[in-house]
């Protein structure tokens, strides 16, 4: 199944890439790649988990991730 997140954002100290999810769509995705949640972004920054805010999914990509998607900076 092809994902899509809603936006994704790269932080400007790190470089890390966060997509954001619907949570339905999220919901999925997770389960696809066996992430397990969490509340910190220490441990969505290793790739191996992922978090919930304002209704999103959130979880790390890679730059090379969904390449159509403008990413915004912050």
């Amino acid at each position: 199944m092809k994902f899509t997140p809603k936006e994704i954002t790269v932080c400007s100290d790190t470089g890390i890439h966060t997509a954001s999810f619907g949570y339905y769509e999220g919901i999925r995705y997770i389960k696809e790649k066996g992430l397990k949640q969490s509340t910190k972004f220490s441990d969505v920054r290793k790739g191996t988990h992922f978090i919930i805010c304002c209704g999103d999914v959130m979880v790390k990509v890679q730059d090379t991730d969904y390449p159509d998607i403008e990413r915004r900076i912050i």
